[in-house]
């Protein structure tokens, strides 16, 4: 097959697969690079380099791109050795449904199982995880109301997919104080407009809620709680939004502006370890292009720090490089493929 040089830029924005775990994507066109070393050859007892010869002596293969925060965490997650330190921010528990998870649920699940389901309904928000912290706890919201110990209960996260967190079997699931927005907002905003009486009875200024869906939310301070409805009065807070918003986004009650440091351990580790970095892109003609950068590992220590305060940098540029594998050091730890 030949490649047209002009067809293999990055027309877009990527998708992430790092170590089989989905990463989410880009937030810029990646870049990659090749160190290409060449020289002529230095054959045994050949008295040294053979004349009017050439060849490649070395190949490096790396990719730059930039992520946003959740992605930059997931990536994170799956590097080898990876530590995570968090506070506590993510949801507020309320009475109604205490819990624990019938069975273990697969990373991105949509169908989780409950033990009960007595105080369940289709639209509840639930806090999933023992340790109620931002790296091992999330919040999702019920799509449709299960069967107790049966995996059945449909979930979905604030961006519409499944679990974003790898739980376990018999981990706490517990209702916590979210809504929706009941009409769009803008940057700039002060005020939004809320969707659920109940959590309006939950909330009262000084409280915190998180507003959007991950990758795309940022946290507030009330500084008032008003009625529900499109054209009720809402719930208000003295800094503006830096974002637009639109009609259905979550507003989830959180315990703080809480934060998450990820350290990856980088340097000298198990060639084992490493990992394929897996970019799915749509090429400048058009055809699907996947580029994998196999035996891969972060060029550089990484120190990721994500917190709720709006002045947080969103984007993150990550470096990786493709290292050669023991059994076949002459392959190239790179591969371009191409849609037909």
């Amino acid at each position: 097959m030949v490649i047209d040089a002009n067809a293999i830029f990055s027309g877009a924005p990527v998708s992430i697969t790092y170590g089989a775990v989905d990463c989410g994507s880009t937030t810029a066109v990646p870049k990659l690079n090749l160190d290409v070393e060449s020289g002529a050859p230095a054959f045994t007892n050949a008295g040294g380099p053979v004349k009017n010869t050439r060849s490649i002596r070395k190949i490096v293969p790396s990719v730059e791109l930039t992520v946003n925060e959740f992605t930059a965490q997931k990536i994170a997650w799956a590097m080898p050795g990876a530590t995570a330190n968090s506070s506590e921010s993510v949801g507020v528990a309320v009475a109604g449904l205490d819990t624990t998870l019938s069975a273990d649920p697969a990373l991105g699940a949509t169908i989780i199982g409950l033990t009960s389901v007595t105080t369940v309904a289709a639209g509840n928000f639930l806090l999933v995880g023992t340790t109620l912290t931002e790296a091992l706890s999330e919040v999702v919201r019920v799509v449709t109301k299960g069967t107790a110990g049966a995996a059945d209960t449909v979930v979905e996260n604030s961006a519409g997919g499944g679990l974003l967190i790898d739980h376990s079997n018999g981990e706490t699931v517990k209702t916590c104080i979210g809504t929706v927005m009941a009409a769009p907002s803008v940057a700039g905003a002060t005020n939004i407009k809320v969707d659920a009486v109940t959590v309006l009875s939950a909330l009262a200024p000084g409280d915190i809620v998180r507003i959007g869906y991950t990758g795309h939310y940022e946290s507030r301070t009330l500084t008032a709680v008003g009625t529900i409805g499109p054209s009720g009065t809402g719930i208000s807070f003295a800094i503006p939004l830096t974002r637009d918003h639109g009609l259905d986004e979550w507003v989830v009650k959180v315990a703080a502006l809480g934060g998450t440091t990820i350290r990856p351990v980088i340097g000298r580790i198990a060639s084992a370890a490493y990992q394929d970095l897996v970019l799915t892109d749509v090429g400048a003609d058009g055809r699907t292009m996947i580029l994998t950068l196999e035996n891969a590992v972060s060029a550089e220590s990484q120190s990721l720090d994500f917190n709720d305060d709006p002045a947080t940098p969103l984007g993150l540029a990550l470096k990786f490089t493709g290292h050669y594998a023991e059994a076949t050091p002459t392959t190239v730890p790179l591969t371009i493929v191409m849609s037909a």
